[in-house]
């Protein structure tokens, strides 16, 4: 393909997204994933609600409406004509947050809340032209490349995940200890979650999209020569979740299940083993289940 503005982009084989809404009655699906094939570019936000439940959108949550206005002020931003880098995806992640930033502020009492009640979230922007594909990640989500060669590369950041995983085991113990749920244990240790929520954005802590914009800069960029890269696989943690539920052995499998045509079969897999531990005693996690959501682009 050859767009006078962007040049020549590789031939794309096929381009997949799918997604499941995560467990709670009458909740909102806070994954988005948007993609423009045509411009080398594709986007995927694992929204997530503020700790204190507040929310000022009418019709949906305030998380999901700040996936889906990020996912699509991204790709606006972005541009992927030669010279594509870390720094211009950076620079479109900026101006896209704030951009986002100022249209929730005009929700009325948006300007009034603490931090730990804004909406954020984790990013993965897929883009590439005739030269490079690139994989910036911000956040928990997961992303992995397949070449050519056979390999495949996992992308993912752990911080927030090591630190989610200590207050899970606290749950455990507390269950355990005093005879509770799970569900039970999770509302009575809330202040250790909201403990973790204060070091979004902070040295100490985990690098996130939220108002503040304060994470944007610490995206991290990974590029591959797009002539060596047979598919690209990103996933929210709902998705990725399959690793841990014991539905494939590591996110390389998973990505190669998908890239095969299985992530249909492998998102419902995942659903069956959340649902035969919906109490959450054999993996220790805060709900049944989370919003799953994974994209796909493959290269001729």
């Amino acid at each position: 393909m050859i767009d006078p503005c962007f040049g020549e982009l590789p031939a794309i084989k096929s381009m997949e997204t799918n997604t499941w809404t995560g467990s709670g009655e009458g909740r909102f699906n806070e994954d988005f994933a948007l993609a423009m094939p045509e411009r080398g570019r594709a986007v995927l936000v694992d929204g997530a609600t503020g700790l204190t439940k507040v929310n000022l959108v009418a019709g949906e949550s305030d998380a999901a409406w700040y996936a889906r206005h990020l996912s699509e002020a991204i790709l606006a931003n972005l541009d992927t004509s030669p010279g594509l880098d870390h720094a211009r995806v950076t620079d479109a992640l900026v101006a896209a947050g704030a951009e986002v930033a100022e249209a929730y502020r005009r929700f009325p009492g948006a300007r009034d809340l603490k931090r730990i009640d804004d909406p954020n979230g984790s990013v993965v922007v897929l883009s590439w032209n005739a030269t490079n594909a690139l994989v910036t990640l911000l956040g928990d989500c997961t992303a992995v490349v397949g070449l050519r060669d056979g390999s495949c590369h996992e992308l993912h950041d752990n911080t927030l995940t090591l630190l989610d995983g200590e207050n899970y085991e606290r749950m455990y113990a507390y269950a355990v200890e005093r005879g509770t749920t799970m569900a039970q244990a999770r509302r009575a240790l809330n202040p250790r979650f909201i403990e973790n929520r204060l070091k979004m954005n902070e040295p100490d802590g985990y690098w996130a999209a939220d108002i503040s914009c304060r994470g944007m800069t610490h995206a991290t960029t990974t590029a591959f020569p797009t002539a060596d890269v047979r598919w690209l696989f990103a996933c929210s943690d709902g998705y990725a979740a399959a690793v841990e539920m014991g539905v494939v052995s590591s996110a390389t499998e998973l990505g190669r299940q998908v890239a095969a045509g299985g992530g249909h079969g492998a998102g419902e897999r995942l659903r069956v083993a959340e649902q035969e531990d919906a109490g959450c005693w054999r993996v220790h996690r805060s709900k049944q289940s989370d919003d799953a959501t994974y994209l796909l682009v493959s290269f001729d």
